[in-house]
């Protein structure tokens, strides 16, 4: 097969955090015409070079219109259209448009592994999986599991680790292994996948740039901020449970976090990949950790001078 066979690539949720680096990555391929699909009353605004789709998400027609043509789609939505399963209205209308290929945004979690049916955050994405894999001789896709967005977490202090404060959050001790990618290097994924598609299609991709546990993270912080840390100790179980209470309550948010945290640092293996890594198959190197977090400090202490 030929990457040219995919030649017509639309791009929905382009203007998020994750949506951004896949853009810039496609753009700057000229293998692939790119359209971006955007909501009819969003305020994102793009380079006039971006053909974008203006289109109202609950208008099944002007969606499926809006799909029409397009030979692979790929999701990039998050916060809300998450947690209300945008995604599962995408996959029906590309079946109905004739998409030949979609790629859901669920990057993170082996959703193959069975503890992701544990926190309801994954419900939708799981019944996502199966609905693609039940029209898979329709429409065919790839899903990608990436662990933690690591640069991206740093900079956020979203992966227990307040490099500002020098605060640290280990949950249970911060012993288990987990893998991790950075987020600036998920376009160059999406364009190895497109370029292979007799490597990814239909089939779950690992991409790991490093595989590493909270101790180790933490050590090379203190490392590089030549700092004792503050440190808190928690344990995934309560971190899980107070995600519930939170879920119940309906702050879906904050649960929405702690079931994320809770369950890739509980060990079972949800965020921990190394030995099913695609890297080299694709092509695509590796960062080492210390470069990482060497990378992250320097990025904060220029940021506050």
């Amino acid at each position: 097969m030929s990457a040219n066979t995919y030649k017509n690539v639309l791009l929905v949720g382009a203007s998020g955090d994750i949506g951004k680096v896949i853009l810039s990555a496609l753009l700057a391929d000229s293998n692939f015409k790119i359209r971006v699909l955007s909501r009819a009353d969003s305020p994102a605004t793009f380079s006039s070079s971006v053909n974008v789709i203006k289109v109202n998400y609950s208008d099944r027609t002007a969606l499926v219109n809006a799909l029409t043509d397009q030979d692979v789609v790929i999701s990039a939505v998050g916060g809300e259209a998450i947690l209300e399963n945008f995604d599962k209205t995408l996959i029906e209308a590309a079946l109905e448009a004739g998409v030949k290929w979609l790629i859901p945004s669920e990057y993170g979690f082996d959703f193959d592994n069975s503890s992701t049916a544990s926190i309801p955050v994954s419900i939708p994405l799981l019944e996502n999986i199966t609905l693609l894999k039940q029209n898979q001789s329709r429409l065919s896709y790839t899903f990608i599991s990436t662990g933690a967005f690591l640069d991206w977490g740093l900079d956020n202090d979203f992966l227990g680790f307040d490099i500002t404060n020098r605060k640290a959050t280990l949950y249970d001790e911060g012993k288990y292994l987990v893998s991790g990618t950075l987020l600036k290097n998920l376009g160059k994924t999406i364009i190895a996948i497109l370029h292979h598609p007799e490597l990814t299609l239909n089939k779950r991709i690992y991409i790991v740039d490093a595989t590493f546990t909270q101790q180790e993270v933490l050590a090379l912080l203190e490392k590089y901020t030549d700092t004792k840390w503050t440190v808190e100790y928690v344990t995934t179980e309560e971190t899980l449970k107070k995600a519930e209470e939170d879920w119940t309550k309906g702050n879906l948010i904050d649960a929405y976090i702690a079931f994320l945290l809770g369950l890739s640092y509980s060990g079972k293996g949800v965020c921990g990949f190394e030995d099913k890594s695609n890297n080299a198959a694709l092509g695509l190197e590796r960062v080492p950790l210390e470069q990482i977090i060497k990378e992250a400090v320097h990025k904060k202490q220029t940021a506050s001078q």
